[in-house]
């Protein structure tokens, strides 16, 4: 996959160094003179010094050949503009738009003549704070967040200390928005559980529940044996 990034600030950066661990081809449009020479050196994909709300820098970058085009830099309004753009030269082009404003997220996502122009809409800042809000109230899970449905993937080991050691899944007595999804042993062995499914001794769980079930889930994976 082509991608071109836009911004190589922290996330900017980090998405993309994500992207070429994975064999991915990516080019980074940066406007600061200085941040795009120290960039050159830490990617291996091309560094353009320029403005992506500049219709020239985008086909500088190959926008045309791109399979998916990230705005990820600070400033709402020139990502939005960027993403209208790459979709006028690129048309069958995947865009990604990073607000930061959460009332720029709302209008972005209802106004129906704008969403025609990017695919999907990320803020980072507001996923951030729903994992600290979530991790405060419910703390103890690895997660994986879904905001927009209400509802987190979440890990839990088990051993032997446990009350749910080797029980059946189906005497665990979860609430109900919740489901196991998977379960590991201690060797990492994947069981895709049914209800006759006798946990492991010791390994991991994976659950995908409702926010409001994940502090009931809590207390159950955390009881110890008596």
């Amino acid at each position: 996959m082509f991608v071109v990034v836009m911004g190589a600030g922290r996330v900017g950066f980090l998405v993309s160094k994500m992207l070429e661990s994975e064999g991915h081809d990516v080019t980074i449009i940066e406007s600061n003179k200085e941040k795009a020479k120290e960039l050159a050196n830490l990617i291996n994909g091309l560094v353009i010094n320029g403005d992506a709300t500049n219709q020239s820098v985008l086909e500088e970058a190959n926008i045309k050949q791109a399979d998916a085009f990230a705005a990820l830099t600070g400033q709402d309004d020139a990502n939005l503009l960027a993403c209208i753009l790459a979709k006028h030269l690129n048309p069958n082009i995947t865009t990604i738009l990073r607000v930061s404003n959460i009332k720029n997220k709302q209008v972005f996502e209802q106004v129906e003549d704008l969403k025609k122009y990017f695919d999907y809409v990320v803020s980072p800042e507001e996923m951030a704070a729903n994992y600290i809000f979530r991790t405060i109230v419910t703390p103890g899970f690895d997660r994986v967040m879904l905001p927009k449905e209400g509802a987190e993937i979440v890990q839990f080991s088990i051993n032997s200390e446990n009350d749910i050691s080797e029980k059946l899944v189906k005497e665990l007595g979860l609430p109900r928005d919740s489901l196991i999804v998977a379960v590991y042993d201690e060797k990492g062995n994947l069981i895709i559980p049914s209800g006759e499914t006798k946990l492991p001794k010791k390994g991991q769980v994976i659950i995908f529940a409702r926010d409001k079930a994940l502090e009931e889930i809590k207390k159950i994976f955390e009881k110890k044996r008596e």
